[in-house]
């Protein structure tokens, strides 16, 4: 009897691990096995993110404002650039023999407070915060051991990642990396012999120093997600993209963590693999085709990701079109990944804060409309409103206010149902009839719910 008890517990130990190993198949370096991988579900909940570009170029912080999009992060770029304005102001300001990498000792990050930046991301209503981990200037935010030209050997002199990683964590955010795969003038990758601070010379630039790279970030911090970027330059089989990706989604099932990466694996390979395609101040245009999949809409209250210190308030989105953007990027299937770019001493700018912060304010009453929703069958706006949907509910956010009627023609509300406005109190009379779809009376003698001062969301249960 014993004999056939320690049997059946043999087998049944045995069946589960079987079940439990079919289910983490490891990931192959192709297409078709990374094609497999799903977005979280904490991903798709969370729909609002904090990205900040931050590094050497927070010290020059400058692009000229008159060309659109400054992007103030390629600085070190556009100081080169034969036309560029940043040529002129680089030798009027710091002269001709002036390099990028003198501003390295000047980048000391002396008011860094990386707990109060989570705060901050939880009071804007972000879920998840990323920072550059290196951009393309090759400037590492944590102590790499495959170069020295990182925030603890040089500049800082402190683990920058590592204090973001554990405050972010602490406020129970999700934590991710952007990477650049490409450096503007590592020797190593251009094979042109300049003065490159910190290199160590290897004899392979993706497989002795990038791959190697990404995979030390991984293994010490663990992180919720990876933004590729600086992949244009070459096709995927170059970076060795599907291979990173496949040990990247493998490590992290073994930790049962739940990872997402972007689709930024080589030249002309944007939009076509990867959990997440990244849109970049163009949402209107990229949420167009994109309800299958997920995207971001990923961009800066100014015109610009790194610090511009040139930035004008005219520049700035306000909050009333940052609150639109969240609503029509939701309702089209995608987050927002909104981006400030801290000052070289690592403060976010005020310009920055006041807009996120009265976001922050809206979700508080309108949160329930945003936070764990999908889109609904109406895929684009009706009028002024947007919608999203929650299990049998549907969420018609008017992007300007109605007056006394809100009339919606492709909302039918289950008969008998109660419609309630977020932050109001009490039901609301509605109506619904074929000829003119349904109309929502708030009273002239109701008061405007000042809480939502910039757009406002109807409950309608339809189901």
């Amino acid at each position: 009897m014993r004999l056939k008890l320690h049997l059946l517990i043999c087998l049944s130990v045995c069946t589960f691990a079987v079940v439990r190993l079919s289910a983490q198949v490891p990931y192959k370096a192709t297409w078709e096995s990374l094609d497999t991988h799903k977005m979280p579900s904490w991903y798709d909940d969370a729909k609002i993110g904090l990205s900040m570009h931050w590094g050497v170029y927070a010290v020059p912080a400058w692009a000229p404002r008159e060309n659109g999009l400054s992007y103030a992060e390629w600085y070190g770029n556009r100081m080169h650039e034969k036309g560029s304005p940043a040529v002129d102001y680089h030798r009027d300001n710091y002269g001709a023999n002036f390099t990028y990498d003198d501003f390295i000792p000047q980048w000391r990050a002396e008011n860094y407070n990386p707990s109060e930046w989570a705060k901050f991301a939880k009071n804007m209503g972000a879920n998840y915060m990323f920072i550059t981990s290196k951009h393309h200037d090759g400037f590492c935010l944590w102590p790499s051991k495959y170069t020295d030209r990182n925030a603890m050997k040089m500049g800082p002199h402190k683990d920058l990642l590592g204090q973001f990683v554990e405050a972010g964590r602490k406020e129970n955010l999700k934590v991710g990396f952007y990477y650049s795969l490409y450096e503007w003038y590592n020797p190593l990758y251009t094979g042109k012999d300049i003065p490159y601070a910190g290199l160590k010379k290897v004899n392979n630039y993706v497989d002795d120093f990038m791959v190697l790279q990404i995979k030390e970030l991984i293994d010490l911090y663990h992180p919720d997600f990876m933004y590729f970027d600086g992949e244009w330059d070459h096709p995927e089989s170059f970076w060795k993209m599907k291979q990173v990706v496949a040990w990247y989604y493998n490590e992290a099932a073994k930790r049962n963590q739940e990872v997402f990466v972007n689709d930024r694996f080589g030249k002309d390979e944007r939009g076509k693999h990867g959990d997440l395609y990244n849109v970049e101040y163009d949402g209107e245009k990229g949420s167009e085709g994109l309800l299958s999949h997920n995207w971001s809409y990923w961009q800066g209250i100014a015109k610009t990701f790194g610090y511009n210190q040139d930035t004008d308030p005219q520049d700035c989105l306000s909050p009333k079109q940052f609150i639109d953007k969240v609503i029509k990027g939701v309702s089209h299937n995608g987050n927002f990944d909104i981006n400030v770019g801290p000052t070289a001493a690592g403060q976010i700018p005020e310009y920055e804060q006041y807009p996120l912060l009265k976001l922050g304010e809206w979700l508080k009453t309108n949160g329930e409309a945003i936070y764990g929703t999908r889109y609904w069958k109406v895929k684009q706006l009706e009028g002024d409103a947007c919608f999203t949907s929650k299990g049998d509910y549907v969420y018609a956010i008017f992007l300007k206010w109605q007056g006394e009627e809100f009339k919606l023609k492709s909302v039918k509300p289950v008969e008998g149902s109660k419609i309630t406005m977020l932050g109001v109190p009490g039901d609301l009379n509605w109506k619904w009839d074929a000829t003119n779809g349904l109309t929502i009376t708030y009273p002239r003698q109701k008061a405007r719910p000042t809480s939502c001062s910039y757009a406002w969301a109807f409950k309608i249960k339809v189901k």
